[in-house]
């Protein structure tokens, strides 16, 4: 059997005076719902199109009467379309509060929403944030996720190089978000895991900063995912933090016969807004009680 242990930092950066992303953890008996939302349409505007997406993730998976019980059962394709409902939840409302109030319009958001369960991830996603796979057996980071953005659609035509793409002027551009068209879908994408494996969702305040292969050799050299998600943030601070950085870190483990998760309690985590804080969670992993 395989648990996730779990550390998450969402921190300012060095530019901006506000944090418009929002980190959200919630884990229950080795099963971890993970999503990470990057505002988008200045201070105030994304901060409100993110913390709509995150309301939208809790309205439909956590707490009881919103079926968490049933996460443990509940077969893939109902996660899935449940995950769906989500995004198009979060969709209406951000366009909703958009059309009501004159200082949200143009608001966005993107929304990366992980699922993992049982040695298999579900991840949802619209948008530029990102989830990256680092195997255990030692093979090479993969990049789980696509981005929506104008310059990844001219990089995968092959009209940029990646380097070109890197130093774009349009590569914050997205063509696909939550809160530009009332009707949109999140791209699905399924994958085994295997223990030892790490997975990494971050906003691209990370990605802007720090390429994939130092990503994998700063989780790599890591004791536990609360130092890998420190160590990335901190790098890309070094590297000037010129947006909001948020990164999820989840390494899945083997439990140990005698580990049994039928206790272990909900944790939650959500990331301030605060231009101060340097939010930091660990979450326990399922076979461990927290006190």
């Amino acid at each position: 059997m395989l648990i996730p242990s779990v550390g998450a930092v969402s921190v300012v950066g060095r530019v901006r005076t506000n944090n418009e992303d929002r980190v959200g953890l919630w884990a229950r008996n080795g099963i971890v719902l993970a999503m990470i939302a990057d505002g988008m349409g200045g201070a105030v505007a994304g901060e409100e199109a993110s913390r709509l997406a995150l309301e939208a993730i809790q309205a439909d998976f956590v707490g009881e009467a919103r079926g968490s019980e049933e996460l443990a059962t509940l077969p893939d394709a109902e996660v899935t379309e449940r995950m769906r409902a989500a995004f198009r939840r979060a969709n209406r409302a951000v366009m909703l509060r958009a059309a009501e109030r004159a200082q949200f319009q143009g608001m966005g958001t993107t929304l990366t929403l992980a699922f993992v369960r049982s040695g298999q991830m579900i991840v949802a996603h619209i948008g530029d944030s990102r989830v990256y796979l680092i195997p255990g057996n030692g093979a090479r980071i993969n990049q789980i996720t696509d981005d929506h953005s104008f310059v990844e659609a001219l990089l995968a035509a092959g009209h940029i190089t990646p380097e070109q793409a890197s130093t774009h002027p349009m590569r914050n551009v997205l063509y696909r978000a939550l809160g530009q068209v009332e009707e949109t879908e999140a791209d699905l994408y399924v994958r085994a895991l295997s223990a030892g494996d790490w997975l990494i969702l971050c906003s691209d305040g990370l990605t802007r900063h720090v390429y994939a292969p130092e990503i994998e050799q700063c989780v790599r050299t890591s004791d536990s995912p609360a130092e890998a998600a420190q160590r990335l943030v901190a790098l890309a601070n070094e590297r000037g933090g010129e947006d909001n950085i948020s990164v999820i870190a989840i390494l899945m483990e083997r439990a140990s016969d005698s580990a049994s998760t039928d206790d272990t309690a909900i944790g939650l985590y959500q990331a301030s807004t605060s231009s101060t804080d340097d939010d930091t969670a660990e979450l326990p992993s399922a076979d461990e009680t927290p006190s």
